[in-house]
């Protein structure tokens, strides 16, 4: 018989299958994001999600509650093992994970552009890391193998993968350097005291 806190963990992976990578995008900030200046409410901020969203972090609030509860009867610093789903980037997240301007995501989080390229930066970062983590759990081993878990689900690497290629664009891109040029071309008039025709009379003796 699969325990309560196995069943709701397939739940959350089965409603987690169901986003698209810019709604991953947005959740997956939700883990990561220290919140922002001015955030709004948390009811404001659960309204702004998708429809695919809200029962997800619906789920993932339960068991949020329940692993406090266990840490709390198990007397966890809290100070140490700090737990919270933060909804305040959310928006502007999934919002730019779906393509929008760099200006329309300044309004949307109302952030100054440090802070904003500071958000999204923190998730794309994550959400590459979560794209790269095996399938097969740490835990497990050749010797003793892990039944209970069985790492981040494919689909859900699959999802992260493409929302992070979606977000790494201009200005959150880190821009890449030039190439060096071989060699500088001079054009006649850059010659300084010699023209065109100069030029090619020079050419001219040489050959």
């Amino acid at each position: 018989e699969i325990s309560k806190p196995q069943q709701e963990a397939e739940e959350l992976i089965s409603l987690l299958r169901d986003l698209t990578p810019h709604e991953i995008a947005g959740y997956v900030s939700c883990l990561v994001s220290e919140g922002s200046r001015g955030s709004s409410s948390v009811v404001e901020s659960f309204m702004n999600l998708t429809p695919a969203q809200q029962p997800v972090i619906q789920r993932c609030l339960l068991s949020l509650e329940r692993l406090m509860d266990v840490q709390k009867r198990l007397s966890v610093d809290e100070t140490s093992s700090k737990c919270q789903l933060d909804l305040s980037t959310c928006d502007v997240v999934t919002a730019w994970a779906s393509g929008c301007s760099w200006s329309e995501a300044l309004e949307i989080s109302g952030s100054a552009p440090g802070d904003l390229a500071r958000t999204l930066h923190r998730a794309l970062d994550a959400l590459r890391q979560f794209g790269n983590l095996p399938y097969a759990p740490v835990r497990a081993t050749a010797h003793f193998p892990q039944t209970e878990s069985f790492g981040i689900h494919p689909e859900i690497r699959r999802l992260c993968r493409s929302a992070a290629a979606a977000m790494d664009r201009y200005p959150v891109k880190d821009p890449l350097p030039f190439d060096e040029d071989e060699g500088e071309v001079i054009e006649p008039d850059e010659v300084p005291g010699e023209g065109a025709d100069d030029i090619k009379e020079e050419v001219a003796v040489d050959e």
